[in-house]
């Protein structure tokens, strides 16, 4: 589980990384130093690489392809430090030695050795090849004859290990604008950035080692970030107590009862359509919920109602239905768009959703619904930002691409790459238009915040590409939301939690699995939190 319970680490655009490389050069680290040191990682990583994939890593062929700034410089420094070590070394470069400037110049000056056009005969005989092309901060397609140059590199079936980024990928979005290197790792230095972690570039990765070469993390308050990964340290001190080991609950809050826990209305569709919302409404429980009502139409809730045991049904036909069903309970968080429906009525039940004091989770069809509405100009976007939900900060919208589309068309996945967007970027705009905290899911899941604030999650797992994952999903945030927990840190600990659930399952999941999975992920995020008291001694037990 180690991977996965890592300290939320700030993520940096390369500019911002240009930033913090400068910065640590002003406070007295020379540059060349900064590329000895980032040299050194690569000739270790190389090293490493080449035992996994041999056995063997203590001599061979390496082939190393430099570019024309200090990515180049770094393949200079590395070949060095293997050639210390043993290993045959044929090094290429896109432009002639004399053409290379600054610290890449003393690099190179500093190999000595022959520097050879880079072309595919160059690593005929190599059991590997490092690409020291170009780095994060390339913002132009790879065309021509590099790029020829690049699709023979990866039919070549050699082993391939990147520096910094692999060449052709954008470090500032993951687009990948025309030939790029494919590499079985890659070795970055102080911080990830976004092209590591978003998709395409993040599958032309590899595995992605980020090594510490000297800079101190204190230059992050002048040169700034613009995301964090998502992990545990990012949000467990705000876990519920509920969800906590027993000898870790504050002692206030032992004798909490059900109504602490906050209580989840999930409003539902017709007899045909009203698994999506059971399965949020199971998960919310699961994630820790007091208490999770249905509301379904008045026809579907004695068939809603023989499918469920510890949760309650409402029947909710209409608006006058659920302002009934609002005045005789009290509601932290109202579920809407699993299994909801997009007809007329259920329609006019979510524009009265949006006027409730409770927070607000949408997805699904409550996503179609608000997509429709603005199509037609029947509602605009302020029926999101000025809703009580968001005015609060409680409101959670859950869209997979397809959904975020329809509901944001010009930031969508069709328009990005021509505007100059990341799914970062989208993902910021959208929140900041709606006032909602948005989760856009996906193998690359980004959860941005009204305040700027952004978490990225990329630890995408394929088996919960099924049917009901996404509402489970939403249930999961909102029986976090129901129980207190911040809106940010609700939608990133249910992403991880999720994506968690589908690794330990692994094959052949199916949504129902989901929830059933969590209990076993409480207790092994227990092991991270401070116990107060013994339990033993508590209940009058004997250790």
């Amino acid at each position: 589980m180690s991977e996965q319970l890592d300290t939320a680490v700030e993520i940096l655009t390369p500019e911002q990384m240009g930033r913090a490389d400068r910065l640590a050069i002003d406070a007295g680290t020379p540059g060349i130093e900064l590329m000895q040191a980032v040299g050194k990682a690569i000739a270790d990583a190389a090293i490493d690489l080449l035992e996994e994939r041999t056995g063997s890593g203590a001599s061979g062929m390496v082939c190393i392809l430099c570019g024309p700034g200090n990515n180049g410089g770094d393949g200079f420094v590395a070949a060095q430090l293997l050639e210390e070590e043993g290993w045959s070394v044929l090094l290429g470069c896109v432009v002639d030695v004399d053409d290379l400037t600054g610290d890449a110049r003393l690099a190179a000056d500093e190999w000595g050795d022959e520097v050879f056009n880079i072309s595919p005969r160059l690593w005929e005989d190599a059991d590997l090849v490092i690409d020291a092309l170009f780095g994060a901060g390339l913002t132009r397609p790879i065309t021509g004859e590099l790029a020829e140059i690049i699709e023979a590199l990866n039919k070549s079936g050699l082993p391939v290990l990147s520096v910094d980024l692999p060449s052709g990928v954008d470090g500032r979005s993951g687009q990948i604008g025309g030939a790029s290197v494919r590499a079985d790792g890659t070795v970055t230095f102080f911080r990830k950035k976004p092209g590591h972690l978003l998709y395409p570039g993040k599958a032309s990765c590899g595995r992605v080692e980020c090594v510490d070469i000297g800079i101190k993390a204190e230059v992050l308050d002048e040169a700034g970030y613009c995301a964090l990964e998502n992990a545990p340290s990012l949000w467990l001190d705000n876990w519920p107590e509920a969800l906590k080991p027993l000898a870790s609950i504050a002692l206030g809050r032992l004798a909490d009862h059900k109504f602490h826990r906050g209580h989840c209305l999930v409003l539902s569709g017709d007899q045909l359509h009203s698994g999506a919302a059971r399965l949020a409404a199971r998960s919310a429980l699961r994630a820790g919920a007091g208490l999770v009502t249905l509301a379904p139409p008045l026809e579907a809730a004695a068939l809603v109602a023989s499918h469920v045991t510890a949760v309650m049904v409402e029947p909710v036909n209409d608006a006058d239905a659920l302002d009934a069903v609002l005045q005789r309970r009290s509601y932290d968080v109202i579920v809407a768009g699993p299994a909801l429906g997009t007809d007329e009525e259920r329609r006019a039940l979510l524009y009265k959703v949006l006027e409730k004091d409770a927070s607000l989770l949408l997805d699904a069809d409550a996503i179609t619904c608000l997509s429709e509405g603005m199509e037609t100009g029947e509602i605009d976007m302020s029926i999101l930002s000025d809703s009580p939900a968001a005015l609060a900060g409680g409101l959670v919208i859950t869209p997979h691409e397809g959904e975020f589309a329809r509901l944001f068309p010009d930031l969508s996945h069709r328009v990005r790459e021509d505007k100059g967007l990341s799914k970062l970027d989208c993902a910021l705009l959208a929140a900041k238009r709606s006032g909602a905290v948005i989760v856009l899911k996906g193998a690359d899941s980004v959860i941005a915040s009204p305040d700027g604030q952004a978490v990225i999650h990329s630890q995408g797992i394929p088996y919960l590409a099924t049917a009901g994952s996404g509402d489970v999903l939403a249930g999961i945030v909102a029986g976090l939301l129901a129980q207190g927990m911040p809106t940010l840190d609700a939608a990133c600990a249910g992403v991880w939690l999720h994506g968690r659930a589908g690794l330990l399952f692994g094959p052949g999941l199916i949504a129902e699995d989901l929830p059933e999975l969590l209990p076993q992920i409480y207790e092994q995020l227990g092991e991270l939190i401070p116990s107060d008291f013994n339990p033993s001694e508590w209940l009058g037990m004997d250790d």
